[in-house]
């Protein structure tokens, strides 16, 4: 698994499979991340490093313009 910190989420989802089962949260608060280009992302699961081998990924993600939690 790449390290994606920091990415926009689009770029995140178009690097890894299209098979892939990906999951975004808002790690500021509760809204719906629907444009993910303005989306970066802040902490993934499974970790950087991690071989990917068909398992879900989850991102927590915050706008560009705010700081990850």
């Amino acid at each position: 698994m790449p390290d994606f910190v920091g990415t926009s989420v689009k770029s995140a989802r178009g690097s890894l499979d299209s098979s892939t089962s990906i999951t975004v949260r808002d790690a500021g608060g509760d809204r719906m991340v629907l444009m993910e280009s303005n989306w970066k992302v802040c902490t993934q699961e499974p970790k950087p490093g991690t071989a990917l081998n068909g398992q879900p990924v989850e991102f927590a993600a915050v706008k560009f313009d705010e700081s990850c939690p």
